[in-house]
């Protein structure tokens, strides 16, 4: 096996510089083009075709149709093939017409124009025929047509701003900038002398990770080196803003761009119900095989009887033998006619059923929020039933919970406590209580806010009618004369509510150019040159920048991040320091307290030759293209260490409306909810308690700080033996702690966690809420496990849970992509869980049954008719039924029932969440409801037959003019019979007769008597030699075989209509509802909460 390819040369403009080894010129790499869809011409129909008898039903019908063509069959072949057809050719045709607009889509793409650079001159190619070395021209408002590394750009800093909506769905706009030795490149005439090579990583999927090296070549001189970071690549999909214009060459192209790359599905989820039918399909498929060795076993009993000897027409061998062609001959046979116990319609009306429920989903005008009042998103229609079976939610907090809307509160500097009052800085006693306005801040006040103002990722966007001058955005002059009030731009609503803090305060961020920052500082203007960023990461947990203040030529390092990754690497060798740094603290748990987010902030000055060296070294290591991470992070560790601490901010993220509403709502309907979240302790446990998830009656349990195995395992014996007794408990745990359990003391821990009424885990990565989500979701429990965010960092665990839900909040919309259901608020949960989910559940829950159940009431009497006929193999029912059973006669008005059905309404699940248990563990699919449809199919069965054999045991049957009954009009009466009861039984089964299920009950009854009317009455061959000739008009003739039909149908639904009036009528719920009990749900459920917390609280 050859070795796999970790690194690749690029040749910008492909020219071969004479240092080079002319084997790079051979490099191929794929073309640009663009391919999304699953299938060709050649490859539809094999590739179509296996994926659909890949699935256990139809590989059962093909095999049954090859049995049926390859005997003689006692029924005609039509009956297995024409559905198996209808099956599979309305899914290829649905699957067809969306690979076609796949297609469409692809072909559009790559025929779109891009303007690349050849012989020098820019020349306009499709899109698909970008190659990988050729430098490309993009324009604002313009899409990269390929993964490209910018080059140059016409703004005069040497950047540009892209914004990635299209990729990660975050709508704030990002900047890249160019390397140092190609961003003075204007002319087409430059960039075409252009010699350069770049090395960098072979193409893989993560979006944020890029690390290359350029050299570039003049004269016979060592090449010129830069290193190359995501900073420097311009994605495909993302979109160019606010820069007229850019070059950059295509480093990844077609499939191995980072789009194309991250395209690919993720796996496929299983509702409960549907991986219920699984088994219930493996249970008939065994109950068939019972049929066949039963009748077998019956019909070799009968050889040699008296009973069969006189049967002379059945054909019997006389020599009681019975041979391998016998057994093979009967034993298909009976499949044949016993196979129709398996509803073949059932997926695919399965998936019609649940496509068309998500659409009432997202018409939910309840549904619709946010800021732009945005209806709810649907990704996948498979899990729509799953919604109503959700045991354990896990939520992320900002965001989730919060509005993600930050507000600066207070800040505390040099031990000093200061809040924001109404726009106003100023000082706080050490009680909180009381605040005195601040003559003039003081000079340590300033250098924090400066700092705060420098450290950052935060854009500066002028105001619109500047551009609309024509002004270039951030020229010095512009610098200069810009007064008008700046406009920010940030990833974190944290970075964005410090600097615009700053700023009321009078540390005003006024513009950026290349690599110069303008401070208004108390309106006196300060320049900076920024040097370097450190950008942030989840294991250093903060960021830093080094500056230089042009005015005295000192060099800082300024650091902000969280307070346990800042403290621990700030110096504290005087009394000053350890008093300011315990102070400190002291500020910050109390800001935690207060459910404020909380940063610290710290600074150091660097000499120029301290300087220098960490730069070179930090060049060096980004230089690197394997171990880079590591050779990045230790120098950066060294940098930002023995820092002066300068303070800490506290910043307020309000909570979402009604979101204590719906954790106790959710509580109430059983379902528990985890908050997983990235923040500090103390700042989650305030949010908890305000929120509701924690209640003041609590018993909190705390598994936080433990260090080592020994001290997790002494921990959480400590908090297993105080959870033993009856109460209600709280549980909170940290990052560090939760890996020490999940490694060592898994199962303990969650049985621990399932004795807690909450559960809030701080301090989480990614990586640990995924895993949290696992731990329970693998339990041996195994319950359905929702999980909800709107962040990057929650796609993980929205991923790995069964029911992943993203919020449409303002970090992007990564999370409403990757998950399997979209809404605008916390509060939607209510309404999606209690009303849609539980509906979905009751709908497709009762569809699979009711397809089972149609299709035991159909074949039973079969089974019947082979005991009466000395299992001869002979059907009971004509061809044409036993085609159209399953397709037509029987699958609109379930249809319309999965749809339609409200078995409770809306209010009253909205104001009775407890309802939402009733269906809870798949209450619906269990074995004793499955056996209770099938002992009503079987009961039918009983009643049609022997009713109907009855019946007709007179010769005459009540027909006139002494016509004889036969097996024709047997077989046609039971058919009937067996369609009217089977659909008659869904009507008795819905609770809500809406106009469009009482017209799918009326024209399925009409169309079955349209087909039989011409295909029975048409004079013409060969339909007037069929032995079905006129035989459903006979039906008509005999007005005791009516009769006996209506009343047949009728006992046969008298059990199921005594069932529905019993569980009505001791259904409390629906005696309430009659006596007018229910109250409104839209005040109740406040009212109820507020007064159930208040006495809890009390007791």
């Amino acid at each position: 096996m050859a070795p796999s390819i970790t690194v690749r040369t690029v040749l910008v403009n492909r020219h071969l510089h004479r240092q080079l080894p002319d084997s790079l010129a051979d490099t191929r790499f794929p073309d640009n083009t663009i391919t999304t869809t699953k299938y060709s011409l050649i490859t539809f129909l094999p590739k179509n075709l296996f994926e659909q008898f890949r699935r256990l039903c139809n590989f059962y019908f093909l095999c049954l149709a090859g049995i049926h063509l390859s005997i003689e069959s006692p029924v005609s072949p039509m009956t297995s093939l024409l559905p198996l057809v209808v099956v599979i050719t309305v899914t290829a045709v649905k699957q067809a017409y969306e690979d076609w607009l796949r297609h469409c889509e692809d072909t559009k793409v790559n025929n779109a124009p891009s303007r690349v650079l050849r012989d020098g001159v820019i020349t306009e190619v499709r899109r698909s025929k970008v190659i990988v070395g050729d430098i490309v021209e993009v324009r604002e408002n313009e899409e990269f047509p390929c993964d490209l590394l910018l080059l140059t750009s016409r703004d005069p800093g040497a950047k540009c701003e892209v914004t990635t909506a299209n990729l990660d769905g975050e709508t704030n706009l990002k900047t890249f900038r160019c390397p140092s030795d190609t961003r003075d490149l204007r002319s087409s005439d430059d960039l075409w002398k252009l010699r350069a090579t770049i090395r960098c990583q072979a193409p893989h999927a993560n979006l944020y990770d890029f690390k290359g090296c350029l050299e570039v070549y003049r004269g016979n001189a060592e090449p010129a080196r830069a290193s190359l970071g995501s900073e420097n690549l311009l994605l495909r999909g993302t979109k160019l803003k606010n820069t007229t214009t850019v070059y950059g060459v295509a480093v990844y192209t077609g499939k191995e761009t980072k789009m194309a790359l991250n395209s690919k599905l993720k796996s496929t989820k299983f509702s409960s119900v549907e991986k219920s039918m699984n088994y219930l399909l493996l249970f008939f498929l065994a109950l068939l095989v019972l049929e066949i060795l039963g009748c077998m076993l019956l019909k070799y009993q009968l050889y040699g009887q008296d009973v069969t000897n006189k049967m002379w027409y059945l054909d019997l061998p006389t020599n009681e033998t019975i041979t391998a062609a016998d057994v093979y001959q009967d034993g298909v046979s009976f499949l044949v006619i016993f196979s129709y116990i398996i509803p073949i319609s059932l997926y695919v009306t399965l998936e019609m059923q649940k496509f068309l429920s998500t659409l009432f989903l997202k018409w939910d005008q309840d549904l619709v929020g946010g800021e732009k009042n945005e209806a709810a998103h649907v990704n996948t229609s498979d899990l729509n039933e799953e919604l109503g079976q959700v045991k354990y939610l896990f939520t992320d907090k900002t965001g989730t919970l919060t509005e993600n809307i930050m507000h600066f509160r207070q800040c505390s500097v040099q031990g000093v406590k200061y809040a924001d009052v109404a726009g106003i800085l100023q000082i706080l006693d050490e009680s909180g209580t009381t605040n005195r306005p601040l003559p003039e801040l003081p000079e340590a006040l300033v250098s924090f806010l400066e700092t705060l103002a420098l450290c950052h990722s935060v854009q500066l966007t002028l105001p619109s009618p500047a551009r609309s001058e024509g002004k270039e955005k951030g020229s010095p002059k512009e610098l200069e004369l810009q007064d008008m009030s700046p406009e920010y731009q940030a990833s974190s609503p944290d970075e964005k509510a410090l600097v615009d803090a700053c700023a009321r305060f009078g540390v005003v961020l006024r513009g950026q150019w290349e690599d110069r920052i303008t401070l208004d500082v108390l309106g006196r203007r300060k320049l900076f040159t920024r040097l370097q960023v450190l950008d942030f990461d989840s294991d250093r947990k903060c960021m830093s920048v080094v500056v230089r203040d042009e005015a005295s030529e000192r060099i800082w390092l300024l650091t902000k991040g969280a307070e346990s990754s800042v403290l621990r690497r700030c110096r504290v060798r005087t009394a000053d320091e350890r008093a300011v740094h315990d102070a400190t603290l002291t500020h910050i748990n109390h800001y935690a307290m207060l459910g404020l987010r909380t940063l610290a902030v710290a600074r150091r000055e660097l000499h120029r030759r301290q300087y220098q060296s960490f730069a070179r070294q930090l060049l060096y290591a980004r230089q690197m293209l394997e171990g880079r991470e590591e050779a990045v992070k230790q120098v950066v560790n060294r940098m930002e260490a023995k820092l002066s601490l300068l303070g800490a901010t506290g910043v307020e993220d309000l909570l979402q409306e009604g979101v204590q509403e719906t954790l106790e709502a959710l509580r109430v309907a059983g379902i528990k909810v985890w908050m997983l979240t990235g923040d500090k302790v103390e700042t989650a446990v305030n949010i908890a308690y305000s929120c509701g998830h924690f209640k003041r009656f609590m018993t909190i349990l705390s598994l936080t700080g433990l260090q080592d195995p020994e001290h997790a395992a002494s921990t959480l014996q400590q908090c297993q033996e105080g959870s033993s007794a009856e109460g209600a408990y709280g549980l909170v745990v940290d990052g560090v702690s939760l890996e020490l359990l999940l490694t060592h003391l898994r199962k303990d821990f969650y049985r621990l966690c399932r004795r807690c009424w909450a559960v809030v885990c701080c301090r989480m990565t990614p990586g640990q809420k995924a895993e949290t989500v696992r731990l329970v979701k693998t339990s041996k429990e195994s319950p359905v496990c929702a999980a909800i965010g709107d962040g990057a960092n929650d796609v993980s665990m929205i991923q790995e849970a069964h029911v992943g839900l993203g919020i449409m909040g303002k970090e992007g919309r990564r999370a409403v992509r990757c998950s399997d259901f979209g809404i605008a608020r916390f509060r939607f949960l209510q309404k999606l869980f209690f009303v849609h989910g539980h509906w979905n559940y009751v709908r497709e829950a009762v569809f699979v049954q009711h397809s089972f159940y149609k299709n035991i009431t159909f074949n039973t009497p079969m089974l019947f008719y082979c005991i009466w006929n000395a299992f001869s193999t002979q059907s009971v029912y004509e061809s044409l039924v036993l085609t159209l059973y399953n397709i037509t006669f029987t699958t609109l008005p379930v249809l319309v029932y999965g749809i339609s059905e409200q078995n409770l309404p809306p209010d009253l699940l909205m104001s009775r969440p407890h309802l939402y248990q009733r269906n809870s563990n798949n209450a619906l699919m269990s074995w004793r409801v499955f056996f209770k449809w099938n002992l009503f199919g079987l009961w039918h069965a009983v009643v049609m037959y022997t009713g109907l054999v009855l019946v007709c045991y007179d010769s005459t049957c009540g027909l006139p003019q002494g016509q004889t009954s036969d097996l024709y009009l047997f077989g046609m009466s039971l058919g009937t019979l067996c369609v009217f009861v089977t659909n008659f039984k869904i009507a008795v089964q819905a609770n809500y007769l809406s106009v469009l299920f009482v017209g799918s009950l009326v024209l399925t009854i009409l169309g079955y008597s349209a087909q039989y009317l011409l295909y029975c009455g048409l004079p013409v061959e060969p339909f007037s030699r069929l032995g079905m000739y006129w035989v459903y008009y006979r039906m008509f003739q005999s007005p005791a075989l009516l009769l006996a039909c209506v009343l047949l149908g009728v006992v046969c639904l008298l059990p199921d209509l005594l069932e529905k009036v019993c569980d009505h009528s001791t259904d409390r719920e629906r005696r309430l509802r009659r006596k007018g009990v229910q109250c409104n749900g839209k005040e109740s459920l406040r009212t109820r909460v507020g007064v159930i917390n208040e006495a809890l609280d009390l007791g």
